[in-house]
């Protein structure tokens, strides 16, 4: 249905999300570099992550629940084309729409007309907090706080990233100086929104926007979309 498009156009978003994301513990676990330098380094690592994530086809899994019903899963292959444009094909049958008569239909209508609307706004707030831009990240550099959280990893943490009153973290391996996790807490519309990234990462390939789960409880609203099945082309 057409609500469901703006969820995979969130999914979508979340493609080279790792590119960038996962790049952030090369520069943050050498503390007391300048700012704008840590952030320099985050935009040539994310290319290059990008580049070596056009090398691959892999699958890509949306699902998403309105006011407590889960709506069907769509499963899409995933892959780069020769002009670097990623491309997608959906593997699962698009569910029935049913649509009503009248004025019942039409008030239906405008419903879905509203919350794809909503939820295209919505996607476009998750891209910010999951695709930053270099300055965004210099200024998150410069006012993070680092602490060791319980399972090893390096939490890092700050506000007024995107927003002024939101939040956002990031779990870093200093073994391996891979991102683990990265979560945000922010506002859209007086609505509570968090969304959390969990990374997976090819050997010898690239990171990967494993899985995205976002909440929105005020409209009960909440979406996870899952990357896998990585292959080499």
């Amino acid at each position: 249905m057409r609500y469901h498009s703006s969820i995979v156009r969130l999914g979508l978003r979340t493609v080279t999300i790792a590119a960038v994301l996962g790049t952030l513990a090369f520069a943050v676990l050498a503390q007391g570099t300048d700012p704008a330098a840590m952030a320099s380094q985050y935009a040539a690592s994310a290319k290059a992550n990008a580049e070596l994530t056009r090398h691959y086809t892999w699958q890509m899994r949306v699902a998403f629940s309105l006011k407590g019903e889960p709506k069907p899963a769509a499963l899409y292959q995933m892959r780069f084309d020769a002009d670097g444009k990623l491309q997608k094909t959906r593997l699962t049958a698009p569910p029935e729409e049913k649509k009503a008569r009248g004025i019942r239909g039409r008030i239906k209508e405008k419903k879905i007309e509203e919350f794809k609307d909503w939820a295209d706004t919505l996607s476009d707030l998750v891209k910010e907090y999951m695709a930053p831009t270099p300055g965004t990240m210099m200024d998150f550099y410069a006012k993070a706080a680092y602490s060791h959280a319980a399972d090893g990893t390096v939490q890092v943490t700050a506000g007024g990233f995107i927003q002024p009153k939101d939040t956002v973290t990031f779990w870093l391996d200093p073994a391996t100086k891979g991102t683990r996790r990265f979560a945000f807490q922010t506002v859209l519309d007086e609505d509570a929104v968090s969304g959390q990234l969990d990374f997976g990462q090819m050997p010898g390939g690239p990171q990967y926007a494993a899985r995205v789960t976002v909440n929105v409880p005020g409209k009960d609203v909440s979406a996870t979309i899952e990357n896998f099945n990585y292959q080499r082309q």
